[in-house]
């Protein structure tokens, strides 16, 4: 049975994010609640500033099928579900948001061109931490 993140305790989230962080190419990961609160973080300098901003990428990200036209896009958006975001930073960093499931959020950064690689990674140990989601039935 799979377990409910929109009630993923600290510790469960703070050894996900340890597991993650531990895949070749990825730097950092924090999982995070949709209010922005970390609830586990592995090699994030700022973890709460990164939870903060996860979350409202995540938020936003949902709501576009949902929230207005954005001249055109809502129609080209209606009926479809946040899975994740890529934002590709200076410097040759990735970072990467996925929808866990419920209001939880997985935020991490890897290096350029890594992520598509990793989320196979990704999906195996939320699969092994008994964690429904979107990115775990992709390969």
């Amino acid at each position: 049975m799979a377990t409910s993140t929109a009630s993923m305790d600290h510790a469960v989230a703070a050894r996900l994010a340890a597991a993650i962080a531990a895949i070749d190419g990825v730097r950092s990961a924090l999982v995070c609640d949709a209010q922005g609160s970390a609830l586990g973080a592995s090699g994030c300098a700022e973890p709460a500033r990164d939870a903060a901003l996860a979350s409202f990428v995540a938020l936003r990200a949902e709501a576009l099928p949902v929230d207005g036209d954005l001249r055109g896009i809502g129609r080209q958006l209606a009926g479809s579900r946040f899975d994740h975001v890529l934002i590709s930073g200076p410097g040759g960093v990735d970072n990467l948001i996925c929808a866990v499931g419920g209001d939880t959020y997985l935020a991490l950064t890897a290096a350029s061109g890594r992520s598509a690689t990793i989320r196979p990674a990704i999906a195996q140990l939320l699969r092994r931490y008994a964690i429904t989601t979107h990115t775990a039935t992709r390969r």
